[in-house]
């Protein structure tokens, strides 16, 4: 049975699972980077967070519900474990601390994703159930990221707009 849910995955979830992948191993090191690329990871993981209410069966208000519950609970969690990020304005660069977090952050969001569509395939009759808390992990997703834009945002307002050489 496993081999024939790996065999109907479409080939962009494994792309997908691989940039992930690589994306969180890469911040495991401190990393200065500049700010617009900084910002690709959180955009994506919004988008797709938003994304969950697109398509949904059921009510417009129960699915918008479960995605802000999730997205109230992410917008705690991000403000609760994420760092706040280092920046230089007159460089426009960051600096991201080494952390294990974006790399369990980002399987987990995936894994969520994937073992939810997979078990709804699989169980037909509990998909509605199960798709459901995919709305509350899509809500999460982007709460957490929304919640790490907020940080950002006040560390880039409370940076100095000069370096001291500057």
């Amino acid at each position: 049975m496993l081999v024939d849910i790996l065999r109907g995955t479409p080939i962009w979830v494994y792309v997908l699972f691989a940039y992930l992948l690589w994306m969180g191993a890469w911040r495991l090191r401190p990393r200065v980077r500049n700010v617009q690329s900084t910002w690709i990871a959180p955009l994506l993981f919004i988008a797709w967070g938003l994304s969950g209410l697109a398509g949904r069966e059921g009510s417009l208000s129960s699915t918008l519900a479960c995605w802000i519950v999730g997205a109230t609970v992410g917008i705690a969690i991000g403000h609760r474990i994420e760092p706040a990020p280092s920046v230089d304005r007159a460089t426009g660069t960051i600096l991201q601390p080494g952390s294990l977090i974006p790399l369990l952050r980002n399987l987990a969001i995936f894994g969520a994703h994937y073992l939810l569509h997979v078990a709804a395939v699989i169980s037909p009759g509990a998909a509605s159930r199960l798709l459901s808390w995919d709305v509350v992990v899509s809500g999460l997703s982007a709460g957490y990221f929304v919640s790490w834009g907020l940080l950002f945002a006040r560390a880039w307002r409370d940076a100095p707009a000069r370096t001291i050489a500057g």
